[in-house]
């Protein structure tokens, strides 16, 4: 990991409790206590609020073109003979690239699609 990132980030109490109870929100939603797709946008909104106030960013690449030296894990790759033009694109993101600041905290974990 790079040495300029820090080990920990001080986070207020408060904003501990706040992802607290929008944690509990998406447990009850997903548990189908509220099976309400506003009620996912709302708890949506929120975390990527409380991430977004500590200057992290979740990065999704799916669809993109797979290059060498992004960051992320290649899990798998699928042939696929009726794929684009394009050799080699994210077909799925089974993990998220996270970013502090722009810098890279953790690789991404994704599925590549090739043309056969």
């Amino acid at each position: 990991m790079n040495e300029k990132l820090p080990q920990t980030l001080e986070v207020p109490l408060s904003a501990l409790a706040e992802l607290a109870v929008e944690w509990w929100r998406l447990e009850r939603w997903a548990d189908g206590a509220e099976a309400s797709a506003s009620h996912a946008r709302h708890v949506a909104r929120r975390l990527g609020r409380f991430l977004s106030e500590r200057e992290l960013t979740v990065l999704d690449i799916t669809g993109r073109p797979y290059e060498p030296g992004l960051a992320v894990e290649v899990l798998d790759i699928v042939r696929d003979a009726g794929a684009s033009a394009v050799t080699e694109v994210v077909d799925e993101m089974v993990s998220p690239i996270i970013l502090w600041r722009g810098t890279v905290v953790r690789h991404g974990q994704v599925i590549v699609r090739r043309k056969e």
